[in-house]
């Protein structure tokens, strides 16, 4: 087995004993003309938005943030920029608040934003 084929099966191994609960994708109005620079950016305040709105305040004060895992993609061309992430909360309950507040805050917060679609990723390989 070539090395990358090993890398990208271990690197999906990894990703599934971190049992995320919900998998994103978040676009720009105008993907082709995010930079990267401006595409994390707008991950770091969307993200601090989130764990701001669903852990408690002393969890973020001593650093705590919902575990999460992203990527910025440039598409097939190379010139459509968005945002893939995987994510959980640190209990149960907080399912249904990452699904619901996650693509507000992308739309109402995020200037440049487009959308954010979010799916259920429990119990999926």
């Amino acid at each position: 087995m070539q090395f990358t084929e090993r890398l990208k099966l271990d690197g999906a191994e990894w990703v599934r004993s971190q049992n995320f609960w919900l998998f994103g994708t978040a676009t720009f109005k105008d993907g082709s003309r995010i930079t990267d620079s401006d595409a994390i950016s707008d991950a770091k305040h969307f993200f601090n938005i989130l764990d701001r709105q669903i852990l408690e305040r002393k969890d973020t004060l001593q650093g705590k943030r919902l575990d999460r895992l992203v990527f910025l993609e440039h598409g097939r061309l190379g010139a459509n920029s968005h945002i893939h992430f995987f994510i959980k909360g640190i209990h149960l309950t907080q399912y249904k608040a990452i699904a619901k507040l996650a693509p507000q805050i992308w739309q109402e917060r995020i200037s440049k934003a487009h959308n954010l679609i979010i799916k259920d990723n429990m119990g999926l390989d």
